[in-house]
């Protein structure tokens, strides 16, 4: 059968108002929601997985431009940044907050079915979307090794429509904000339709330059003298650029083929740049230590750099100098999808992806000149097969898939606070390479009517080498008797480390394997129930600093044992929708991140974790769209080391005990087309941003309310949209890292105001 190319799916996360923005609903019900959890197309309530699906027009409704915002809809999903260049999503407090280039983190991401490696490789811009799939819990059996806390999915438009359309879109907004999106796509033949895609944005950034340090804590010259030893003088700073600003673009092409009845070829490039954005700048603390030299809490009225923090959430001011982050993407993509004689449907999923990232940041400003530069070349290609079937009362498929990724990359730190002279630094040297390559299958089959069962299972095999050497560079001085290391000295090879019982340090040689076991019971035609099990599994790693003992070098796979009950129901004759899911999780080897001697190190620990999540959307009538979700949370960590000790039960980082997120939109015909006024929001208890859960990580509870109101044309051709996000003022941070002593925190956007005109054809 010919590929149905020129037919949308109708893939809607609420209501059609609440997505499309403009006039009433023409049938008041709410419509499917299609997703690709499973690897194949279904409707969410048939899905037994903790799933948030938004479409590409509902998040353009909600202002959602980058990979980072769409947290604040999503039940159990933080985020941890300090740059484009570097993103970290945390489900059910589930992350991987060790910044090193080498690291992969436990909650996946993917791009039109591709899996990315890196890290440095996630953060970006948004744009010309069909869908984002957030999916709960381990995924591991049809998705991989790293999908352990669960995977955001992000799916662009396809060139999948004959008929000429495409859109632009325009906005203006606080701190000098610009952005300028499009795209256009149609037929070139009768077997071959086209899409192309693009957006550009800049921005000024929401910290401003400040003082060298903020009054009452202002550290002179004698201060350095006395503290390390050796004549210091603090450096004049503070002359930087506006922080935390934009200065990218990218672009995107597609084409669909019909090679023939059976077969569509899917090519897509992309290309994304980031030029020397504004970012690597931070508003430091300097606290007091407790016992177990972790820091005591923050005063957000005396920051160490820049003025106190102006808590109507209007902008943050730092002290530094110039600062930056650049990074360049390519991905090339090949999805083939075959339907065979026998009623089976064949899948391959070709993907060359390179990455080159350069940061460059002053934590510390001019206080004490603390710099910390990365740059990194990542590359990685995967293949995909897959093969799948159904009779009446079965449904299966099998597949394979092989990745391989490369990294080379340098990291430099240096200032008095790492004992070096002033220009000194120490310079680290990463290479690595890992294959992976698995075999996986999912079969379910119904046992009645009312009754499914659904197992899976993947077997995935890691090969990782690697060798790192660290370098003092223009004179650092020995910790220990203050004397100077001659300059080129080498201070760890592990080449050299790596003999007798540390032989196989370089290598990780790991297989094991990632189940799943479920049971569906279908209450009735409108309630599902389902009770599942599953097995993730994450790959070793290794912390790589000259400060590391070798014994804590490399550390082990992490074990995730899941357990799962949920519903998912619709009622009020098609007016409203209740999913509700409730787990328990048990990690053996619980990656949990430490900043030990400045050198940011993993160590295994035990963990447990409990909670949920409950999502309603309802629809009144045709003038209102209403979205609340809640999520809670329980958890403990075993141990979690610190520079003096160990610190017992901790809670996981980023786990806040309740989170709440809401919208309710109100539309209404008028002046010849629609008006929508919208409020969305979330709201975040007390949570800690460290795992050793220390006063200077804790973010105290907090709330983000933003608003919006749009009119439509009668004909849905073209909208103006104006809004403000943050608009109670927060301030909320993204990221923290206790120093010894010295705090330095990421702050999320202040309030800012902004204008999106946007025209469809």
């Amino acid at each position: 059968m010919k590929p149905k190319h020129n037919v949308k799916k109708a893939v809607l996360c609420a209501s059609i108002t609440a997505i499309i923005g403009s006039g009433s609903a023409s049938a008041n019900v709410l419509e499917e929601v299609v997703i690709t959890a499973q690897k194949r197309e279904q409707n969410l309530q048939d899905v037994g997985i903790s799933v948030t699906a938004m479409s590409g027009d509902q998040m353009s409704a909600l202002g959602l431009d980058n990979t980072q915002e769409i947290t604040q809809q999503v039940p159990g999903l933080q985020i941890q940044t300090f740059t484009p260049g570097l993103l970290v999503f945390n489900l059910r407090g589930i992350s991987q907050n060790n910044f090193l280039d080498n690291m992969e983190a436990p909650v996946a991401a993917y791009f039109d079915d591709v899996y990315v490696g890196s890290m440095n490789a996630i953060g970006g811009q948004i744009f010309d979307m069909e869908r984002t799939e957030v999916l709960r819990g381990p995924q591991g059996t049809l998705f991989g090794r790293n999908a352990t806390g669960g995977l955001v999915h992000f799916i662009t438009n396809k060139a999948n429509d004959d008929v000429l359309n495409g859109y632009v879109r325009a906005e203006v907004a606080e701190f000098n904000g610009q952005n300028l999106e499009g795209a256009v796509g149609g037929a070139l033949s009768d077997s071959v339709r086209y899409r192309l895609a693009g957006r550009w944005e800049q921005s000024d950034g929401y910290f401003e330059p400040g003082p060298n340090t903020a009054e009452g804590i202002a550290l002179s010259d004698e201060f350095f003298t006395g503290f390390f030893g050796f004549p210091y003088e603090t450096p004049d700073g503070g002359d930087g650029s506006d922080a935390n600003g934009a200065d990218a673009y990218a672009i995107r092409g597609s084409l669909q083929i019909d090679a023939s009845e059976n077969t569509t070829i899917d090519l897509t490039a992309s290309y994304s740049e980031v030029d020397d954005a504004p970012y690597g700048q931070y508003v430091s603390y300097l606290v007091g230590l407790d016992e177990n030299g972790l820091g005591l809490g923050v005063d957000a009225d005396n920051p160490l750099t820049g003025d106190p923090l102006k808590h109507s959430g209007d902008d943050f001011s730092f002290a530094g100098s110039d600062t930056g982050t650049d990074r360049e993407l390519t991905s090339l993509t090949a999805h083939i999808t075959s339907e065979l004689s026998n009623g089976m449907e064949f899948t391959s999923i070709t993907n060359w992806l390179d990455m080159d990232k350069s940061h460059r940041e002053n934590v510390g400003g001019a206080a004490y000149e603390f710099f910390f530069v990365t740059e990194a070349d990542y590359e990685q290609w995967s293949q995909e097969f897959r093969l799948s079937g159904e009779e009446d009362r079965f449904r299966w498929q099998v597949g394979a898939y092989y990745l391989n990724m490369e990294l080379d990359s340098l990291s430099s730190t240096g200032g008095p606070l790492l004992l070096t002279l002033p220009g000194g630094r120490t310079d680290n040297f990463t290479e690595m390479e890992s294959t992976n390559w698995s075999v996986f299958g999912q079969l379910e089959y119904d046992i009645n009517e009312s009754f499914t069962i659904i197992a899976g299972y993947r077997w995935s095999q890691d090969d990782k080498d690697i060798t790192f050497q660290s370098i003092a560079t223009t004179g650092n001085l020995d910790p220990f008797d203050f004397s100077l290391i001659p300059d080129g000295t080498i201070l760890f090879d592990l080449e050299a480390a790596s003999v007798g019982e540390f032989s196989s340090l370089p290598e990780i040689d790991y297989g094991d394997y990632a189940a799943r076991l479920q049971l569906n019971w279908l209450a009735s035609d409108e309630t599902l129930v389902f009770l599942s099990y599953n097995r993730g599994i994450k790959g070793g790693n290794w912390s790589t600093g000259s400060g590391v003992a070798v014994d804590d070098i490399k550390h082990d796979e992490e074990t995730l044992h899941a357990y799962e009950l949920g519903v998912k129901t619709t009622f009020l004759d098609g007016l409203a929708r209740l999913n509700a899911t409730a787990f328990y999780y048990d990690y053996e080897d619980y990656q949990a991140f430490s900043l030990i001697g400045f050198v940011p190190q993993i160590n295994n620990t035990d963990a447990t974790s409990q909670g949920g999540e409950i999502e309603l959307t309802v629809l009144p009538n045709e003038h209102w769209d209403i979205m609340l979700g809640l999520s809670f949370l329980d958890s403990e960590i075993d141990s979690a080391p610190t520079p003096f000790g160990v610190v017992e039960n901790a809670e996981l980082p980023q786990a806040p005990g309740y989170s709440f997120n809401y919208l309710a939109r109100y539309n209404w015909d008028a002046m010849g087309g629609n008006v929508a006024v919208q409020v969305d929001g979330v709201y975040n208890d007390d949570q800690f941003i460290e795992s050793h859960n220390a006063e200077s990580s804790l973010q105290e509870s907090y709330g983000v309310v933003n608003a919006s109101i749009a009119y439509t044309s009668g004909d849905e051709s073209w909208n103006v949209r104006g809004w403000v996000k943050n608009l109670n003022g927060e301030a909320y941070a993204i990221y923290s890292l206790d120093i010894i002593g010295v705090i330095i925190r990421q702050y999320g956007p202040p309030r800012a105001y902004g204008l999106t005109a946007s025209f469809n054809f």
